[in-house]
């Protein structure tokens, strides 16, 4: 018997667990969503998880989001709104040097167009994703999203989705991709690889966050961004949106009034209650 009740211990203990986890939210780690054929490195990098809501009984919005980190560095993760019934599905990419645009560029569409294809498996709602990151992160999902072409080669229309999230992204191109061309990071591009060079009228909501603090030249591309939308693609002020939070490029994330605007810009668009 002393073989026995330890046994049953540890069995009763993973039952709650189990439970517990069921009720506050369920997470599958490192889902592939490369190609079949893809690299080694591909298959190390081009990962998912996937952050389930514990109340499944309708199918959920979904948040997209990418890391930081210059593309040549981070790890993947993002705002869990699971509590609020939200799913966050995070994904990782390729990474400069060893990857060169626009390698990083594909991932972050495949990614997104692994996500319109597969997440109602996991009771989410297809038409009720949003995409954003941080910094770099804000980056990839601000080109896939103002540059149709990049989910229309996977047969998604990008248009479907319900609101886009920058947070102190470069709107112009990234300084990563001027590196690698060996264009010094003080000089200011705007190629087809800047999502400024993809200004477009939007039927998605876009809001854009950075901090008072901010690197000054990311403010300035971000409100360039936006006057461009409403001047040049005659995008209605109320359909963008431009704020600023208390902090320098690394720590306005934490700013509280930042995080409750966030999410509410997910819940007020999804049509979910806050709670």
């Amino acid at each position: 018997m002393r073989a026995i009740i330890p046994c049953m211990a540890i069995l009763v203990m993973a039952s709650l667990t189990l439970a517990a986890s069921a009720q506050d939210e369920t997470v599958h780690k490192g889902v592939y969503y490369g190609p079949e054929t893809g690299t080694e490195y591909q298959k190390e990098r081009c990962q998912l998880d996937i952050y389930l809501p514990g109340d499944q009984s309708d199918k959920f919005p979904v948040l997209i989001y990418f890391h930081g980190g210059g593309i040549v560095g981070g790890s993947r993760g993002g705002p869990n709104l699971t509590k609020q019934g939200v799913c966050l599905v995070a994904p990782s990419y390729r990474l400069s040097p060893k990857a060169q645009c626009p390698d990083y560029l594909n991932d972050a569409a495949d990614a997104v167009a692994w996500t319109f294809k597969n997440i109602e498996k996991y009771g989410g709602d297809p038409d009720r994703i949003f995409i954003g990151g941080m910094s770099a992160g804000s980056y990839l999902a601000a080109m896939i999203a103002m540059d149709k072409s990049w989910l229309e080669k996977r047969d998604i229309d990008v248009d479907r989705i319900a609101g886009l999230l920058p947070i102190s992204g470069h709107m112009i191109t990234h300084f990563t991709v001027r590196k690698e061309r060996g264009i010094s990071a003080s000089t200011g591009l705007s190629d087809e690889f800047a999502p400024l060079y993809h200004v477009r009228k939007t039927p998605f909501p876009i809001f854009i966050q950075c901090g008072d603090n901010d690197y000054p030249s990311r403010q300035e591309e971000n409100k360039l961004f936006v006057s461009m939308m409403i001047k040049y693609a005659k995008q209605p002020e109320s359909d963008i949106i431009y704020k600023e939070y208390p902090g320098t490029h690394g720590t306005f994330g934490k700013d509280k009034q930042k995080q409750e605007d966030f999410a509410h810009f997910i819940l007020e668009k999804s049509g979910i209650e806050e709670r």
